[in-house]
């Protein structure tokens, strides 16, 4: 749905973007650096310049031809009595904003030009026959091909009723008026024809009426030439002169007010529409995650937001700070290039290390040796003391559970809190004596010792058989 609001918007702005005229197009500048010209009524001259693109025309001087007073026209007795005019229905409508690269000065100075089918402005009807076809227009009026409606050829155009004229602007206000010949609508051109080479075709007829109206040019033939255009009037802007100037914004079925007040509602209902999209989106959205979350994550979710809400301002009072709660971009860390060769270096070999290799530290310890690169600390050191004692307690314990601990006399005696010598004897058989008891291999001597490096402990010593220093049986071969 979203989709075609927008697409109804568009229409709109394209629409009045129309209806303003800001589709306009592309015209020839007047001045110094476009066109420039001067028209002396009294003496009956036109002075003309044209410095657009390659073209080059420095004040150029060109008598005014026109009616007398009865409506006649002549060349050979100019007159400037009554301009001429061209009337009719606008078919065709061509710009030059380059100029025209023509050997004719009337060529080079025409802004534009138009394909009209000749008839009284007043009178004037839309064609039922349709409009030319088949056009080629390189140049202002000269050379021009086109096909009206019933015609079967476009090489002898301008046909009959018909005409090319090429305009030349007698003033700022008619160059701009160029930017209004719109296609399709009636349109009345007044002005002067030139002599010399801005003219064109030298045969030219008008009506009989006293308007100076021209109906024909060579043989009753169509008009083609230029003509200095001092006033138009086209059914779609009006009059365009001197005072009158054209206004791309002047829509004569709904005025100047009425365009101004759709141009604003267009405005207004674009922004209308914006806010419409974004609410109906927002709508769609809180719909969906209704349908997605349950009645109790809702009534949830909407309590955590509530109580962090309430949390924050709590801090805010006391911190006296606003708390921004919005989630800070996380940044990204490279990771270091890490070169091929290597850069660790490494220490030289130490032979005392090596030397006391045999007395290395148990496998338990946490301790090594200084001269390996690592620095004890003491919260290491407090740790390693506090597994030995744990190790000795351990072992009392195991000693105590199974009878082993006894005393120099053969009595049961405390485990020792401080460091002292642990003997285990084996107990001697009834036949033997004291002598052979002071004798016997004693199995395993322990030193309990609160060093911060212990010596390893000894592995216990596994037998295969009989132990050959003991007396028991030992000489008994029976089987």
């Amino acid at each position: 749905m979203a989709r075609g609001l927008q697409a109804v918007l568009a229409i709109v702005l394209v629409a009045s973007m129309t209806l303003a005229g800001c589709l306009s197009p592309d015209l020839q500048e007047w001045g110094p650096d476009g066109i420039e010209v001067a028209i002396d009524k009294d003496a009956g001259i036109a002075t003309m310049s044209t410095h657009t693109g390659d073209l080059s025309l420095d004040k150029e001087e060109a008598n005014l031809l026109g009616c007398d007073s009865d409506g006649n026209f002549s060349i050979a007795e100019p007159a400037t009595n009554k301009k001429i005019h061209i009337e009719g229905w606008l078919h065709l409508s061509k710009h030059f904003p380059d100029g025209a690269a023509s050997s004719s000065q009337g060529e080079m100075m025409s802004a534009s030009a138009v394909i009209i089918e000749l008839g009284r402005y007043d009178n004037i009807i839309p064609p039922e026959q349709g409009k030319v076809d088949g056009v080629k227009w390189n140049n202002p009026s000269v050379g021009v091909q086109a096909r009206p409606p019933g015609q079967d050829s476009s090489s002898k155009f301008p046909h009959m009723g018909w005409a090319v004229v090429g305009l030349i602007p007698a003033n700022e206000e008619i160059l701009d008026g160029f930017g209004g010949l719109d296609w399709h609508q009636k349109i009345r051109l007044e002005g002067w024809l030139l002599d010399g080479g801005f003219m064109g075709n030298q045969e030219i007829h008008v009506s009989d009426d006293g308007r100076c109206r021209i109906y024909a040019g060579g043989n009753n033939a169509g008009f083609a030439g230029t003509m200095l255009i001092t006033s138009m009037e086209m059914e779609k802007h009006g009059v365009i002169d001197e005072e009158n100037s054209y206004n791309a914004y002047n829509v004569p079925v709904i005025s100047f007010t009425g365009y101004t007040l759709l141009l604003l509602g267009s405005i207004g209902g674009a922004v209308f529409l914006f806010f419409a999209v974004s609410g109906l989106i927002r709508r769609g959205a809180t719909l969906s995650a209704k349908e997605l979350m349950t009645e109790a994550q809702m009534i949830a979710a909407k309590g955590v937001k509530r109580e962090v809400k309430h949390d924050t301002k709590r801090l805010e009072a006391v911190s006296g700070e606003k708390i921004d709660l919005k989630a800070q971009k996380s940044t990204t860390i490279k990771a270091e290039k890490r070169s091929n060769k290597p850069t660790i270096e490494l220490d030289d070999f130490d032979i005392d290390s090596a030397l006391k290799g045999a007395h290395r530290p148990s496998a338990k310890s946490i301790q090594s040796a200084s001269s390996g690169g690592v620095i004890q600390t003491e919260e290491a050191l407090e740790m390693q003391a506090g597994l030995d004692a744990m190790d000795e307690a351990r072992e009392l314990e195991e000693a105590m559970q199974e009878g082993r601990v006894v005393g120099q006399g053969g009595e049961m005696v405390e485990p020792p809190s401080s460091g002292m010598v642990v003997t285990r004897s084996k107990p001697a058989p009834e036949t033997s004596t004291e002598s052979d008891a002071s004798s016997r291999k004693v199995r395993k001597t322990r030193t309990v010792k609160k060093e911060p490096e212990p010596e390893p402990e000894p592995s216990p010593p596994t037998t295969s058989g009989p132990d050959i220093t003991d007396d028991d049986d030992f000489s008994d071969f029976t089987f």
